[in-house]
């Protein structure tokens, strides 16, 4: 199920608990020679056959909008939320995100790790342009802060592009522009 109330305490509150849940998963994947590392989702943006031969990493719980905050122009939302829900839950709060790709299944944190090349922007770039900070699950089970600044600076460039080779985004903050009511 997908949380499109960002309002919802719950799913913030324990954001924490279920991001780590993921990142132990991926590390106990990653400790396993060998092991098929993809992603546990009900929906795929492949538009070709793709044999599963394993069951991935489960990351269905990181489908939350976490925050809406309009007076800053951003809104916290877990990875694994596809753009469809995100919209929903931003435009009551009279926003939307800078850049919203096409199809409205793809996720946030696969708009980053995939580059989202069909949500391009004349205006604000690429999806991942939009990105103020994530959190990366990494490979050894940590879940580390990114911004273009901090200590994690090449974490945070490197994400684009790098289909979860460096990690998966559990939560990301992304830019949001304020909505009129027609155009």
């Amino acid at each position: 199920m997908i949380a499109a109330d960002a309002s919802d305490s719950f799913a913030a509150a324990d954001h924490a608990r279920r991001a780590q849940a993921f990142a132990d998963a991926v590390a106990r994947a990653c400790a396993q020679d060998g092991a098929e590392r993809t992603l546990d989702k009900p929906l795929s943006n492949l538009f070709r056959d793709r044999a599963v031969k394993a069951r991935g990493l489960p990351a269905g719980d990181l489908v939350h909008v976490l925050d809406v905050d309009v007076a800053n122009g951003w809104v916290d939302v877990e990875g694994m939320t596809p753009y469809d829900a995100l919209v929903e839950a931003t435009l009551p709060h009279g926003v939307m995100p800078r850049v919203v790709p096409q199809l409205k299944s793809i996720t946030v944190g696969g708009a980053v790790a995939g580059i989202g090349i069909e949500a391009t922007s004349f205006r604000h770039g690429l999806v991942h342009e939009t990105v103020l900070e994530m959190d990366v699950a990494l490979p050894d089970g940590r879940i580390v802060t990114c911004t273009p600044h901090n200590d994690h600076a090449d974490l945070f460039a490197g994400m684009p592009n790098s289909y979860g080779t460096l990690g998966y985004a559990t939560r990301l903050r992304i830019e949001t522009m304020p909505v009129k009511n027609h155009v």
